[in-house]
């Protein structure tokens, strides 16, 4: 019922965002170059943003958590399979991918003169681009609705990692009270140290912390999947495996060169979080260095440390292997 009741919202989602791109008739073209920029010192934040808000990295186990207490047949074909996960890509993960595109190619275009320095900037902007009155209802509309699904998949992966990882077995009133007030701290703090310039900077920084967790939380996932002794049938295919990796390079070497230029670059970005210009500063500039380069390390480790249950496996076999032949030999010496 809940994942009814998900996909019911997603698609009501994207339809308001399909009506609200028709019925505004957005003026300003949508250029291919702002959304997909060079990989570079000076587009790295943007790409670190772009990628944080697109993707989340528990959304890589929510499927499995959810799937796991479901009730389903027993008899399921991989194109029963593959029909669903394609449903969810293209109709989910795209329709979120559109949204950012619209907003970020349509504010870079009518902006590239503009500071905006808070929320209230940003939505002014908006309504200097969309022409119809209603399109920032149909954006309200759409942000509801995926602050609500965020919050939903927040929850389920909290309690999946607090009991798995933990070891703690909480309530979910408890899992939502845990969430309002970790998200209430910082919001609080940048709300008093900067105001609402502080709360939009809040808003764009976010993602970017998000995109540092994407390496170390695809790390898993891809080893699984490609583990033919754990998925056998279910192994993903080796044009897929390819197209992970390369996926997961992209992801990494965007986080080094993040890194690399918040430690060594002079762009305009990392002046800003230097405190160099009139911007305040709401995360410490040593603080952000110290996150990338423990990201990466720990993405570094996790590709290096075998996969606990493999291990088990590993030794199970050899154990299995072993122990006949310690029978016998105990047997033939009595």
């Amino acid at each position: 019922m809940s994942g009814m009741l998900n996909a019911c919202i997603a698609g009501f989602t994207i339809l308001c965002f399909v009506l609200g791109l028709l019925i505004s008739q957005p003026e300003i073209p949508l250029h291919v170059n702002v959304m997909f920029p060079k990989l570079s010192g000076e587009s790295a934040y943007s790409l670190m943003a772009l990628m944080g808000a697109n993707i989340i990295s528990h959304n890589f186990y929510v499927h499995s958590s959810v799937v796991q207490v479901q009730k389903r047949s027993h008899v399921l074909t991989l194109r029963t399979l593959f029909h669903d996960h394609l449903f969810s890509i293209l109709f989910i993960s795209t329709g979120v991918f559109l949204v950012n595109y619209v907003l970020l190619s349509s504010a870079a275009s009518e902006s590239s003169h503009n500071v905006i320095h808070s929320f209230h900037d940003a939505v002014d902007l908006m309504n200097q681009i969309f022409t119809n009155p209603m399109a920032p209802l149909v954006l309200l509309a759409v942000l509801l609705f995926s602050s609500h699904i965020i919050s939903l998949t927040c929850v389920i992966a909290s309690r999946a990692v607090m009991e798995n990882f933990f070891g703690a077995n909480l309530s979910l009133s408890a899992h939502h009270v845990l969430l309002k007030v970790l998200s209430m701290i910082p919001t609080i703090y940048c709300a008093k140290v900067a105001g609402s310039e502080g709360i939009y900077q809040l808003l764009i920084l976010c993602p970017v912390i998000q995109g540092m967790t994407l390496p170390s939380s695809a790390i898993p996932v891809f080893r699984i999947a490609s583990s033919r002794s754990m998925m056998g049938n279910y192994r993903i295919s080796l044009y897929v495996e390819i197209l992970a990796f390369l996926a997961f390079l992209l992801m990494l070497f965007t986080n080094i060169i993040f890194a690399a230029e918040i430690m060594f670059g002079d762009s305009s970005w990392t002046n800003n979080l230097k405190g160099n210009t009139e911007s305040p500063v709401i995360i410490p500039h040593a603080v952000l260095i110290l996150m990338s380069c423990a990201s990466i390390a720990f993405t570094l480790f996790l590709a290096v440390t075998p996969i606990k249950s493999a291990s088990s496996e590993a030794e199970t076999h050899e154990w299995s292997v072993h122990s006949p032949r310690e029978a016998l030999g105990f047997i033939g010496k009595s």
